[in-house]
């Protein structure tokens, strides 16, 4: 049996589409311009015996923080999205979580593979730099984190 892809075409790096739940938040994934599928690893359990270092594959996988950065629109809306979802996380008992889908896109811009982040929320939001000491026009982009409990393709 050969195993080798059929698809010899590689992956491309602008075909992506980030969707969080539309109805509140439009604004951060329409604006989303990069984003990374974080790593995943799974730590060894040492098992010494008798002067030697045995290991065996652990039971817990490590997922990092999903990252993403998006243009910040003029009137900010998609800003306020994600500061609102953050502002109303740290009040209320029961916090908001939205399932997050990164689209991968062919080179034809059809959807090939999809990764879900389960129960993901915003944990962090990075700053937004205003100066004026610049001779090109450089539009705001904000990083932002998130927590999620795994991902899986779907």
């Amino acid at each position: 049996m050969n195993n080798v892809t059929q698809n010899k075409n590689y992956l491309s790096p602008t075909g992506f589409k980030v969707t969080i739940n539309s109805n509140e938040f439009a604004n951060l994934e329409y604006f989303c311009t990069q984003c990374t599928l974080p790593s995943v690893s799974l730590s060894p359990v040492n098992l010494p015996f008798r002067g030697s270092q045995n290991r065996v594959a652990g039971e817990r996988i490590e997922y990092p923080p999903f990252t993403m950065r998006f243009m910040v629109s003029e009137n900010m809306e998609n800003y306020i999205e994600l500061f609102n979802w953050i502002k109303e996380n740290s009040l209320n008992e029961q916090f908001k979580k939205a399932d997050v889908v990164l689209s991968i896109l062919s080179s034809s811009n059809n959807v090939i593979k999809q990764i879900r982040y389960i129960d993901a929320f915003p944990t962090q939001m990075g700053e937004l730099e205003f100066h004026t000491q610049t001779n090109d026009v450089e539009y705001l982009t904000l990083d932002a984190s998130f927590e999620y409990n795994y991902f899986e393709f779907i």
